[in-house]
């Protein structure tokens, strides 16, 4: 009886509990996302009777593949181009960014201007920017963005219907590689495809109706300019100042709310490879704790408020989770070392990885529901790929676990090496510092050992 009560409680905590809390999280922010949406259609979008004058600011860096795209998106809005401003703001450009700019300032129909700064850094050339603007509603767009036609006109739309709407963040898709990419490349794409659809098509809408928008992105953001010009604009001392300007709005800004507008979107490049991915995550994980940290006052908020900004509890449930994934790695496959029939292992993993499984078809079929015709056919296309899905999840799971090592060890910077370029760098090191010491050797620097 005994050995029955342990095995029931043991595969209830590993087991049972991960997917019961996973399950009522996803239910009800599903529940929740449908809720709102329904509320939403009873309300007709108002259609603008003034067009404000709206500052676009483009941090850019090396960006003469991509700058191109970016602009002529911006010139394809459906909002007047004479009540729009284009700041490109270029920071340490070593490649033919400025050749771009100039052909598509004398081929576009937008006042777009260049400036340099000598300041090498996203946050230098955002907050360059931002001085620099004019407009009443400021937006900041990276450059590998591609707006959707109507994207600036949606943003000002809700944010004139709703006039205590201080900053939101538009929707962010990422856009299909090419069909010649490697099959890894497009795996990887298809999950990211699914992850960014996930996370602003219902995660960002979850978090916009209890007032609990962790971040606003920094590839499309905008803020009224009343209320961003009363901050501290990007802060250089974290790798995610994207996330930290989130945080201070909320600590000092309660009369203004932060959310999401569903109806804009930004469409943004794929990632370079699993190593960008990588570097990509784990400077994300860093910058989440270098913010909790910086804003002590928010983590101080009680954690059973339902509703209202609470990172504690995000940061509870994230690291709460963290150590039944832990355990379903290494420990699941060594049961079968004491006495778990093999059988039993394997149900249990099939199991846990279907309920993943359904939950991502779940959290698809709502994002379908509010998308586009374009995502909804890419949706079908790549909808083979949802399997997969879980086995994406986990390796992301890890590469943040390692941000969390990496915020422990090490300082902070935008670039991280993923671990196959550390081991080659490792061992180039290992290489150089031994020829040194031979060469020392030889010339009677250093002693022989026998």
């Amino acid at each position: 009886m005994e050995q029955l009560l342990a095995f029931a409680v043991f595969w209830a905590v590993w087991l049972l509990v991960p997917m019961l809390i996973d399950g009522l999280t996803t239910a009800a922010s599903l529940a929740a996302v449908l809720a709102m949406r329904a509320r939403r259609a009873r309300r007709a979008e108002q259609p603008l009777t003034f067009y404000p004058l709206v500052t676009l600011v483009v941090p850019l860096h090396n960006s003469e593949q991509t700058l191109e795209a970016c602009l002529r998106s911006f010139a394809a809005q459906d909002y007047p181009a004479q009540r729009m401003e284009v700041i490109v703001v270029n920071n340490a450009s070593t490649d033919n960014s400025f050749e771009v700019f100039a052909r598509m300032q004398q081929a576009l129909g937008l006042p777009l201007s260049w400036h340099s700064i000598l300041n090498k850094g996203k946050p230098w050339a955002l907050n360059a920017g931002i001085h620099l603007a004019r407009g009443e509603y400021i937006f900041n767009i990276d450059s590998d963005v591609v707006l959707a036609p109507d994207a600036v006109r949606r943003v000002v739309a809700a944010m004139t219907a709703e006039p205590d709407l201080g900053a939101v963040t538009g929707v962010v898709e990422v856009l299909p590689r090419a069909a010649d990419a490697a099959p890894l490349l497009r795996v990887i794409n298809g999950c990211e495809f699914f992850e960014y659809l996930a996370a602003f098509r219902v995660g960002r809408e979850q978090q916009t109706l209890f007032g609990s928008l962790y971040t606003l992105s920094g590839a499309f953001s905008v803020f009224r300019r009343e209320v961003l010009l009363r901050t501290y604009l990007y802060s250089q001392d974290t790798v995610t100042e994207d996330t930290d300007l989130t945080f201070e709005l909320y600590e000092r800004f309660a009369e203004w709310r932060v959310g999401c507008v569903s109806g804009a979107v930004a469409y943004v490049h794929p990632i370079d490879s699993l190593g960008a991915l990588y570097a990509q995550r784990v400077r994300w994980q860093r910058g989440q704790l270098e913010v909790s940290a910086r804003h002590a006052a928010l983590m101080r908020r009680p954690l059973w408020r339902v509703r209202g900004f609470n990172p504690a509890r995000i940061l509870a449930v994230d690291h709460t989770l963290a150590f039944p994934r832990i355990v379903w790695t290494f420990l699941l496959p060594v049961l079968a070392l004491f006495g778990y029939p093999p059988a039993l292992i394997v149900l249990a993993l099939a199991v846990l990885y279907g309920f993943y499984v359904l939950s991502d078809v779940l959290w698809m079929a709502v994002a379908w529901l509010d998308s586009n015709t374009a995502t909804r056919r890419r949706l079908a296309r790549v909808a083979w790929l949802l399997p997969v899905l879980p086995l994406y999840r986990m390796a992301i799971f890890w590469f943040r676990f390692s941000g969390f090592l990496h915020a422990v060890a090490e300082p902070g910077t935008w670039r991280v090496q993923d671990p196959v370029a550390q081991i080659r760098a490792g061992w180039r090191q290992d290489v150089a510092q031994a020829r040194r010491m031979w060469q020392a050797m030889r010339r009677g620097s250093l002693p022989a050992r026998d």
